[in-house]
């Protein structure tokens, strides 16, 4: 199904950093769906993720969708830290200023091999910028067989040239397409890459706007 690119952003970080459908909007207590044990378990490690300032919703959001597949308790624990651990080292990667889609994100790719010191380097070079589009597109380009070193240098050179949201959302599709149609996804990557123009430091970028998509944290 082809994505409106208005809605870009939404379906894809729904798809990469929230499982849908795991917490239905408007109930009171998720966690109630969870084995007594699990449950205390994992509202521990919640309390700790509000300690070191990190969104809550994904933690929770993994042990709903370990449930729901039926894994062992221990298994689902263990995705729920690392979970945590991967927000933990996202936030030393992009520094203290940073929004909690900005963070999740950025967990998501170094769940996929991107290193911190990748992500610190983008979070050095982005003055004003956002950079949560850019961090879904380098995770989707990963996950979808694009070598990762390949996927991080390529992001990381299109964001210092100027590259907006709207340019990063026009790679991820033609990538895509040419991923389906049988092109090396690294190649494919590449060769996409070229036709994004390069921008001048002071020119205004297509896209300078938060993702519209909801708040991920609960406090």
């Amino acid at each position: 199904m082809k994505v409106p690119s208005s809605r870009w952003s939404l379906v894809a970080l729904a798809a990469l950093l929230v499982p849908a459908g795991l917490v239905a909007q408007g109930e009171r207590d998720p966690l109630a769906r969870l084995p007594a044990s699990l449950r205390y378990d994992v509202e521990v490690l919640m309390d700790s993720a509000r300690i070191y300032g990190l969104p809550v919703l994904p933690l929770q959001s993994k042990a709903l969708e370990g449930v729901a597949k039926r894994a062992p308790e221990r298994k689902i624990m263990a995705e729920v830290i690392r979970e945590f651990r991967s927000l933990r080292d996202a936030r030393v990667a992009l520094g203290p200023s940073v929004s909690v889609d900005e963070l999740t994100a950025a967990a998501g790719a170094l769940r996929l091999g991107i290193t911190q010191a990748q992500l610190a380097q983008m979070a050095r070079s982005r003055t004003d910028k956002i950079l949560t589009v850019p961090l879904v597109v380098l995770a989707d380009l990963v996950s979808r067989g694009v070598p990762k070193d390949t996927a991080s240098s390529t992001i990381f050179q299109l964001f210092q040239k100027g590259a907006a949201d709207d340019d990063f959302q026009s790679l991820w599709r033609g990538v895509e397409r040419d991923i389906d149609s049988g092109t090396d996804p690294g190649q494919a990557l590449l060769n996409r890459a070229r036709e994004i123009p390069s921008r001048s430091p002071g020119a205004p970028p297509a896209s300078t706007t938060r993702p519209d998509i909801s708040e991920t944290q609960d406090r």
